[in-house]
C-alpha cells in the first residue's frame, strides 16, 4: 500500500525542497517506486529542476496533460491525463505547464479546507497505483491547502532551521495542524544545522534528527554536479539516519543504507568543514597540513624548551604551527559569523 508524506514548513528558505528531492531520490535508488508533487505552486522548486532537467525548456508537460496547478483552477474538473515528468530516479508532477506561467492566486487557491481535500483526493485518483511513496512538496506556512494536505497525507515532515524564527513558525504551524484535529503523526526534522552537538526535543512531537548546514550542497542544488556532490556529503548520511528513525516509527520497509566514504576520515573534522565553501575547506586542510609538518620535529626533541630557545629552527617551526593554528580558527570563526 502506497504512503503519502506531506512535507511541510513554518516559513520559506528551510531547504524543504532539497530535503524532499534528496530523500526521493535515496528511497528511489532502493527500488522503490516514487513520485514528488509539486504542490508550491508559486514557487515552484522542483518545477524549475524539471526546467533544467529539459535543458531549459519552458513548456514541461504535453498538451494532453495536466499541472497540478490545473486541478486547482478548474476545481478538478480535469478531462486530460495528469503530467508525470521523470527526474533523475523518481517522477514529478509539475506546478505548471510552462515555468514562467502567471499564475492569479484567487484562482488557484481554495475556498475551504474541504475544497481543497476533494481536489486532491481527484488528484490522487489520476496518479497510477505503481508508486509506492507519493511525497507533497507542500508551501511554506498554514492555509487551507496545508490543513488539506495533512488530512490526505499518512505523516506530516516539519522541515526547520536552528534559528528562533523557524522554530516559532514551526511551532505555529504544527499546533494549527493539531487544532484542527487531525490525528495524524507529524515529525519534526532540524535542516541547516550549524551545531550537530546541540540537542532537541519537543513537545508532543517526534523530533527524528539534524541536518547538517553543508555550504557546498546548498550552492550546487540544481547543478549538473549536484548528485555527485549529494552522494559524497555529509548532508546525505544524516538525511538517512533521519529517514531511519522515522521508517522504524511508522513501521516502513523502506530502510536506507549508507555506503559513503569519509573522505576526511575523521566525523567531528567533517563535521567543522560541513558549512565552509569548498575554499575555505582546502584552506581550513592546509591549516591541519602545516600543523602537523610545523609540530613533527618538536616530537623528536627530549628537552623541547631549551631546545626551542636556542635552535631557531625549531622557533620557526613553532610559529608556523601558530600559523596553522590561526588559518583554522580564522575561516571556522569568519564563516560562522556569515
Amino acid at each position: 500500500m502506497r504512503k503519502i508524506v506531506n512535507i511541510i514548513s513554518g516559513k520559506g528558505g528551510t531547504g524543504k525542497t532539497l530535503l524532499t528531492a534528496v530523500l526521493a531520490e535515496m528511497i528511489a535508488d532502493q527500488r522503490a517506486s516514487v513520485l514528488v508533487v509539486d504542490l508550491d505552486v508559486f514557487v515552484r522548486g522542483l518545477t524549475a529542476l524539471l526546467y533544467f532537467k529539459k535543458n531549459e525548456t519552458i513548456k514541461i508537460t504535453q498538451n494532453n496533460e495536466c499541472p497540478v496547478s490545473d486541478f486547482f483552477k478548474y476545481k478538478g474538473k480535469i478531462i486530460k491525463n495528469i503530467s508525470i515528468c521523470k527526474y533523475s530516479s523518481f517522477d514529478v508532477v509539475p506546478s505548471v505547464s510552462k515555468v514562467n506561467d502567471i499564475l492569479n492566486f484567487n484562482d488557484i487557491m481554495p475556498n475551504s479546507v474541504d475544497e481543497a481535500k476533494e481536489i486532491l483526493e481527484i488528484m490522487l485518483k489520476y496518479i497510477p497505483e505503481q508508486y509506492e511513496y507519493i511525497f507533497f512538496d507542500s508551501r511554506a506556512g498554514f492555509d487551507e491547502l496545508i490543513a488539506a494536505t495533512h488530512q490526505v497525507s499518512d505523516f506530516s515532515l516539519c522541515v526547520d532551521e536552528d534559528d528562533d524564527i523557524s522554530k516559532i513558525t514551526s511551532d505555529n504551524l504544527i499546533e494549527q495542524l493539531k487544532k484542527d484535529g487531525i490525528n495524524k503523526p507529524i515529525f519534526r526534522i532540524r535542516n541547516k544545522t550549524r551545531n550537530m552537538k546541540k540537542e532537541y526535543s519537543f513537545s508532543g512531537i517526534d523530533f527524528i534528527g539534524s541536518i547538517p548546514f553543508d555550504m557546498d550542497v546548498l550552492n550546487s542544488f540544481g547543478t549538473k554536479n549536484f548528485w555527485n556532490i549529494i552522494k559524497k556529503s555529509l548532508y546525505r548520511e544524516y538525511l538517512i539516519k533521519a529517514w531511519n528513525t522515522l521508517a522504524k516509527k511508522m513501521e516502513l520497509d523502506s530502510y536506507l543504507v549508507e555506503e559513503r566514504v569519509k573522505p576526511l576520515g575523521m566525523q567531528t573534522i567533517e563535521n567543522c568543514v560541513s558549512g565552509l565553501s569548498s575554499f575555505n575547506r582546502i584552506f581550513f586542510m592546509l591549516g591541519i597540513i602545516i600543523i602537523v609538518l610545523s609540530t613533527y620535529p618538536l616530537f623528536l626533541e627530549s628537552d623541547l624548551f631549551k631546545t626551542i630557545l636556542h635552535d631557531s629552527k625549531l622557533l620557526i617551526s613553532l610559529s608556523t604551527c601558530g600559523l596553522g593554528i590561526f588559518m583554522i580558527i580564522f575561516v571556522t570563526f569568519f564563516n560562522n559569523r556569515k
